[in-house]
């Protein structure tokens, strides 16, 4: 009975914690948002949407339809940016009959800024602020390039059914890539993002469920580059896959330096003869400008496990008037072809 009563007092001690606290913060007016990360030798792309108080229950962060963006490179006016509606392909994985879509409000412009370029997108509209954002200058490519990439586990398995057939086989194959990455200014502070195409693959003529494989950089950690692992930031950086690790030259500073990144290339069919045919994989070396960097990182403070009592991540923004990202980068990309067996 004194076993019951104390489970009675517990509970009505538990609910006499909870109390509903009273928001007494400003609250704030809707901003317009510009996204963009300018690539040299591309043409420009940017997102521009508003943003929503984090208490409201509208969640419609379409911009107004007034919306003028207009593009500026190193100062000068280049012209207004044209409104299109882009189709954004979700990745397609092997349990899904057909990949999916976005449809994005985007805007564009044919010109292709160069290395050394600053480019500027400023956004206006009816009963909002002007914004404006600046790439700063555009960092020049970077040296780099695939010393060795060798198999060092394989593991497979293939099911076998009461008839004695062959029918599901799987495969799953660890590599280790070395990467080296020269820094291109001594006595400078440079900042680099590794990337690479993660996507998964199919064969024409088959269902999804036949066969299906895919290549992807597995967590990491690393002593220039840092504890790396993926961060999804797809509504900004579209046009490339997830950015899987930011870092800087500091501990190799007009040098290069050497990083072994692990990769995993997995593969399952249920069609009998058919062998692991690994397609090319593209490894990014991006330079990025700071700014970048700093809003790379502050997404991936945000997108991690937080305790309830640790402090909020604020999200880098370098959009005047408003918030978002208006980055520049370099890339270079390399190729490499997964072998099958050991060297």
């Amino acid at each position: 009975m004194k076993r019951v009563v104390l489970l009675f007092i517990s509970a009505i001690l538990l609910v006499s914690c909870e109390k509903e606290i009273e928001f007494k913060g400003e609250q704030t007016d809707p901003k317009l948002v510009i996204n963009s990360v300018v690539e040299s030798g591309q043409p420009i792309v940017a997102r521009i949407s508003k943003s929503v108080f984090f208490l409201d229950n509208n969640e419609d962060t379409e911009a107004p339809a007034d919306v003028v963006a207009t593009l500026y490179v190193n100062g000068n006016r280049i012209g207004e940016m044209t409104q299109k509606i882009d189709t954004i392909w979700e990745t397609k994985y092997y349990w899904t009959p057909e990949p999916t879509y976005r449809l994005w409000k985007v805007y564009t412009h044919p010109y292709c800024p160069s290395v050394g370029d600053e480019v500027k997108i400023t956004a206006s509209a009816n009963g909002f602020d002007d914004v404006e954002g600046s790439t700063g200058t555009i960092p020049n490519h970077t040296a780099c390039q695939i010393k060795d990439i060798r198999l060092i586990e394989n593991d497979s398995w293939a099911y076998t059914d009461d008839f004695g057939d062959t029918t599901d086989r799987y495969c799953s194959y660890t590599y280790e890539l070395s990467l080296e990455v020269t820094d291109p200014h001594a006595g400078e502070m440079d900042f680099f993002m590794l990337d690479m195409d993660d996507n998964y693959h199919f064969i024409e003529g088959y269902e999804h469920y036949d066969f299906y494989s895919y290549t992807l950089i597995t967590d990491y950690s690393d002593p220039v580059f840092g504890a790396v692992s993926s961060t999804n930031i797809d509504f900004i950086d579209y046009q490339m896959s997830e950015p899987n690790g930011t870092f800087t030259d500091l501990l190799f500073d007009g040098r290069s330096y050497t990083i072994k990144v692990p990769i995993r290339f997995f593969y399952f069919t249920t069609i009998e003869g058919l062998e692991p045919n690994p397609c090319p994989v593209a490894v990014y070396v991006e330079h990025i400008t700071k700014d970048y960097y700093n809003y790379l990182n502050t997404c991936e403070q945000g997108d991690g496990d937080a305790s309830f009592f640790s402090e909020p991540i604020q999200t880098h923004t370098n959009v005047n008037g408003g918030y978002g990202i208006v980055a520049g980068r370099s890339v270079d990309t390399l190729w490499v072809t997964l072998p099958l067996t050991e060297k």
